[in-house]
């Protein structure tokens, strides 16, 4: 995982935190992808076990679903808990909050649910995830390296699925299904290494400085990426006028 840069600290001070700018109901509540904090925040090993097999059992099949189809609701935190605890939802008792709750990520994650139980990953004692071998028994204590990288892939994730969401609902006119659509998606994409869309699982894993795009320690590096964000940024309603021009970098390598 990338050290932080100091760049969004100072860009999170300058932010307005006025409140009354905030809109409910403009995107989803729930999230795409489960966030990184569920498979952290764990209590017990045996749970970090559980968590790390049902989410190594069915990414790829839930990844895919969300490539392929346009989600009518995303799963809301409680619900991917849900998921990761392995939920029954077939016995539970009916007319309470937490069954109603449950029968909703059975319902939203269905087929990610039952991927999770088919998938031999189960029964096997070795797994497989981007071309690393991992024993199940060694799930409670993943090697660092492994878990930095499932971390980093969901972070990843999260973000760009979110900025995508984001941008549909401030500026629809520009996602009708017409060149404006293309030509404002390849924009979008082009905010991420490789430009290749949403999807980082399909690429490979940053191994050197000018893989890490936004999050580059190196301005140089960053500036292209930057530049194409605050593109993007442009577009919406409400924007500072300062981020309608390209950034560039003094003397001292200082925007």
């Amino acid at each position: 995982i990338p050290k932080p840069h100091s760049l969004f600290p100072l860009a999170w001070r300058k932010a307005s935190k006025d409140m009354s700018r905030v809109k409910s109901g403009t995107v989803d509540p729930g999230y795409c992808f489960l966030k990184p904090t569920l498979l952290v925040n764990v209590t017990t090993p045996e749970q970090k076990k559980m968590y790390m097999l049902n989410w190594l059992s069915a990414h790829v099949a839930w990844m895919n679903q969300v490539d392929i189809w346009s989600l009518q609701k995303n799963p809301s935190p409680q619900m991917w808990r849900d998921f990761l605890n392995g939920t029954d939802t077939e016995h539970l008792p009916s007319g309470t909050q937490s069954a109603s709750t449950k029968l909703a990520a059975q319902v939203i994650l269905g087929d990610i649910i039952q991927a999770a139980h088919d998938d031999p990953v189960h029964m096997s004692e070795e797994s497989e995830w981007r071309g690393m071998q991992v024993q199940a028994a060694s799930l409670s204590d993943l090697p660092l390296h492994f878990t930095c990288s499932l971390l980093w892939e969901l972070y990843e994730l999260n973000f760009h699925y979110e900025l995508c969401a984001l941008d549909q609902a401030l500026v629809p006119q520009l996602w009708p299904n017409s060149l404006d659509k293309y030509t404002h998606q390849s924009l979008l994409w082009s905010i991420f290494p490789g430009g290749c869309g949403l999807s980082s699982w399909s690429a490979p894993l940053p191994q050197e400085p000018h893989d890490l795009g936004l999050t580059a320690s190196e301005m140089e590096v960053a500036l292209p990426y930057l530049n194409k964000f605050c593109q993007l940024l442009s577009a919406w309603p409400g924007v500072p006028f300062h981020l309608k021009s390209p950034i560039k970098l003094d003397g001292s390598d200082c925007i």
